[in-house]
């Protein structure tokens, strides 16, 4: 089986994924959980020109002349960029989009559709056993430093990206072994059967083996990677990007890419108008009207593979960690349609599961909603006659668009009917310290989690792994057979399962799913945008008359 013919039913595609509390601040940034968290340190570095020499696969001997790469296209960023280059040390979005333009892996996704994966680096792939897969690697690939790549580099990435010792990206992975068949042949194997290897594998950037085995604080610094764009100016709010014109795929139609972090919505409002930036992150509601009589401008809108939540830190409420009846009626104390349809706007929707809408095997449940005599009745058969004990919703501001407002409304219609939520707001920094502090005092939290559309990386943050586990050992094990489960139909009847599990249970109180609207010129063609993760690639990006 190739790739081109390789589209399995029987292995489905996604990432995964764990976490321990040291590496938690770090990662949840992924999901866009630290999308406001400042950098600790100011690091300002100019990246020496790279090597000059040029590969010699078949773009580079075979294609025609090509246009030299021209202009300049700034990106204005919403999140900032508070993650250093080690290799898979967060999955911070920010940073994902950096290492997209510096970074290939071994498979693409081009359109976000998890049934499709295209060859990348790897150009061949085929699956030997339950737990092994091999792939055939491009020839005629370098590094920006001029190294070769090989399947020594495919060993050195996926073992390091896989190691929980070493990594932040192995909550996303099994521990994973590669066997180097020859100089562009790699085998890949995990403990057990793994689904989502392929996808993963489009989440796992690959770096030289010399590199990985090289001076750690260059690896923060000075990224090496095979991509269609190297670093060249590295400030702590503005990345600069120059093409790589001895890419394999053949060299970027845009010459120079700038990132630069604004964080005030406004502000980088005014600045695409008055034409210093070609691309606009994270366009919010209010905006939209403005962009929309633009003729120049390009507006894309998804319902982003986002789940919003109020998400319950265990051991913080007691009454909530053990009384069902308790939780549900706090999910049954307030109405999440007039929250999306009047304040969230653009693309969201109402969460009817604990997975993002657009997740594989999405099993929407019964929608939660305001219901007074619910609210009684649930309380009445957990034996609570007083609303229960107050509790603490903390909410980062200027995390998600209009956060408090929607933590406002939906805690004065909590209070409506006796129940006693009280806001705490701060910033994304300070929210994700009072979750891991032996002295926090929340007891909820207005946080996301985003993944790439697979119900292994959506249901993991309700995992052992991770900070929300109830301890529910059901809903572990049916974790854990959705990550292990390879047929299609048994695999989507065990999310049904899973789905329907959490929402009886109710561990947390689901919200939306988020709107991600990002705006472009008109003139820049051929742009990437996904909604997975929220992916950005300019790879194949141009300006046009």
């Amino acid at each position: 089986m190739n790739s081109k013919d390789q589209v399995s039913d029987s292995h489905e595609v996604s990432n995964a994924g764990g976490i321990t509390r040291r590496r938690f601040v770090t990662l949840t940034g992924a999901t866009a959980l630290l999308a406001a968290c400042a950098p600790t340190e100011v690091v300002e570095t100019t990246i020496a020109p790279p090597g000059t020499t040029a590969t010699t696969g078949p773009v580079a001997t075979t294609a025609p002349a090509v246009a030299l790469p021209t202009g300049t296209a700034r990106f204005l960023n919403a999140e900032n960029f508070w993650a250093d280059w080690s290799p898979y040390a967060s999955t911070a979005l920010s940073q994902i989009r950096l290492e997209r333009q510096v970074y290939d892996s071994l498979l693409d996704f081009p359109t976000g559709d998890l049934s499709q994966p295209k060859g990348a680096l790897a150009t061949d792939w085929r699956q030997i056993d339950d737990l092994t897969w091999e792939f055939d690697l491009q020839d005629g690939v370098t590094f920006h430093d001029g190294q070769e790549f090989t399947a020594e580099d495919v060993k050195a990435s996926v073992e390091f990206a896989s190691d929980p010792d070493r990594s932040a990206y192995s909550l996303l992975w099994l521990p994973a072994q590669v066997e180097v068949m020859d100089k562009l042949t790699a085998r890949i194997s995990t403990e057990k059967p793994f689904a989502p290897i392929l996808a993963q594998l489009w989440f796992t950037p690959i770096l030289s083996a010399e590199s990985l085995a090289g001076d750690e604080e260059a690896l923060k610094s000075r990224p090496n990677g095979t991509g269609a764009f190297r670093l060249v100016e590295d400030t702590v709010d503005v990345k600069t990007m120059e093409s790589n014109l001895d890419y394999w795929r053949g060299p970027p139609k845009i010459k120079t890419l700038i990132w630069e972090f604004i964080q005030d919505p406004q502000t980088r409002l005014d600045a695409f108008l008055a034409g210093q930036a070609q691309v606009l992150d994270k366009v919010p509601p209010q905006h939209l009207p403005v962009l929309a009589d633009e003729a120049d401008v390009e507006v894309e809108s998804f319902t982003a593979i986002e789940s919003v939540n109020f998400y319950v830190r265990p051991g913080r409420l007691p009454l909530w960690d053990e009384n069902v009846n308790f939780r549900r009626a706090v999910n049954w104390s307030f109405d999440r349609e007039p929250l999306v349809d009047n304040l969230v706007l653009g693309q969201s929707s109402v969460a009817r599961s604990l997975l993002p809408s657009n997740t594989l095997h999405y099993a929407p449940q019964e929608l939660y909603g305001f219901d007074q005599a619910k609210v009684e009745e649930e309380l009445a058969a957990g034996g609570i006659t007083d609303g229960g004990p107050e509790f603490e919703i903390q909410v980062p501001e200027g995390f998600q668009p209009r956060s408090v407002e929607v933590t406002e409304a939906a805690v004065a219609q909590m209070q409506s009917v006796g129940l006693k939520p009280k806001i705490v707001t701060g910033d994304v920094a300070a929210v994700i310290d009072d979750v891991f502090s032996d002295t926090g005092t929340g007891a909820m939290y207005h946080l996301s989690w985003a993944t790439s559309g697979d119900p292994d990386a959506a249901s993991q943050v309700y995992s052992s792994r991770f900070a929300w586990f109830f301890g529910d050992d059901t809903l572990q094990g049916l974790i854990e057979q959705g990550q292990a489960t390879v047929d299609p139909a048994q695999r989507s009847q065990v999310y049904a399962d899973l789905q329907k599990h959490m929402w009886d249970q109710a561990w947390h109180i689901p919200l939306y799913n988020s709107d991600f609207t990002l705006a472009h010129s008109a003139n820049l063609q051929g742009l990437i945008v996904l909604p997975n993760v929220l992916l950005t690639d300019f790879y194949q990006a141009e300006f046009v008359s």
